[in-house]
């Protein structure tokens, strides 16, 4: 494969589209064709990740809609159903080892926890998290919102991200339980929407949607977790309660954000990891982008402009971090999870 080949795999909505996800061979040279399969039957499959052994999807569905966990394997000929008892997941992270799924759900502000068997498929539910109270927004924190679950590198810990109600909560995650370890308060009315650590597992970056701020934590020496800077993530801007998702450069000098609201993904230089600088920003080739990829490399950026229904692609200057828009683009119906690598 070469380093203008480029495989996606995209999660949409799909109201008013056919059922399914996108897997795309995008080929960055401009006389090579693109190659777009339609892949499975799920309803609303807005987040996705991958296991050497194959795919995890959810269906963002209602609980009496039969909101769902999907697992195929790297054929896609083999698919299995995990009715799920939350409203509206719209997460789902693995751990290190392979061996345990999140899952986040926004509408019941819960989360849940699997274990998977060596084939990859879902086994046992372990836990099950069901967080209480509300923030200060009037309209967008009325109660727990669960928007994301992840599995801290380098340890046996998992932290929730609560937007409802301004918190990260940390948990020890064993075979067999969980139990809760630290309670993380961010500022009031910020709204905590996703965040990425580093692979150490010292340091994460929280970007919080509502308030648009990006936030540091450190792991002190004990294990507890401490806010230690927060900043503008879109300093150039009017704030739009609408930032989106936040991602690491491999080599782990530039973290990438992006302003749903603004249409712009910003970046900052993270080399001095307790106080990032902000970079600048680009515009985002489309609307409203919803998540954004980094190629292993850390040469291409990808954006899923999810009310323009487009795909936009950046070269990644390695030095600078800069984005620079390349002339390739792709039309794809509501896009709103960009995986980069499938088989």
């Amino acid at each position: 494969m070469s380093k203008s080949t480029i495989p996606l795999t995209v999660g949409q909505y799909t109201e008013g589209v056919q059922p399914g996800f996108s897997q795309i061979m995008m080929n960055l040279e401009a006389d090579k064709p693109n190659t777009v399969m339609r892949v499975s039957n799920v309803d609303n499959p807005s987040y996705i990740t991958q296991s050497p052994l194959g795919f995890y999807a959810i269906s963002e569905k209602s609980h009496k809609d039969n909101a769902a966990l999907y697992f195929f394997d790297n054929t896609m000929t083999e698919q299995a159903i995990t009715l799920l008892k939350g409203d509206y997941p719209c997460h789902v992270s693995l751990s290190e080892c392979h061996q345990f799924l999140g899952v986040s759900h926004y509408g019941s502000g819960s989360f849940d926890i699997f274990s998977l068997t060596s084939t990859g498929h879902i086994g046992h539910q372990l836990a099950s998290i069901y967080n209480t109270g509300k923030g200060q927004h009037p309209t967008r924190q009325q109660g727990p919102r669960g928007h994301q679950l992840m599995f801290i590198p380098r340890s046996n810990t998992l932290v929730t991200v609560d937007l409802g109600i301004d918190e990260l909560n940390f948990y020890h995650y064993a075979s067999n339980n969980i139990i809760h370890q630290q309670r993380l308060s961010l500022p009031s009315g910020s709204g905590p929407r996703h965040l990425v650590f580093t692979q150490d597992g010292l340091f994460g970056f929280v970007l919080c949607e509502l308030d648009e701020t990006l936030c540091v934590i450190e792991r002190k020496g004990r294990g507890e977790w401490r806010v230690i800077h927060s900043q503008q993530g879109f300093p150039e801007h009017e704030c739009k309660e609408a930032a989106g998702a936040i991602k690491l450069s491999p080599d782990e000098r530039y973290v990438y954000i992006t302003g749903r609201g603004q249409s712009v993904i910003s970046w900052f230089d993270i080399t001095s990891r307790s106080a990032p600088r902000y970079q600048g920003y680009v515009a985002s080739n489309g609307v409203f982008p919803r998540d954004i990829g980094i190629t292993q490399n850390g040469l291409y950026l990808i954006a899923a402009n999810q009310h323009s229904n487009n795909l936009a692609f950046f070269s990644l200057d390695k030095k600078t971090g800069q984005p620079t828009l390349m002339p390739e683009t792709l039309a794809l119906a509501n896009p709103v999870c960009v995986l980069i690598g499938h088989s």
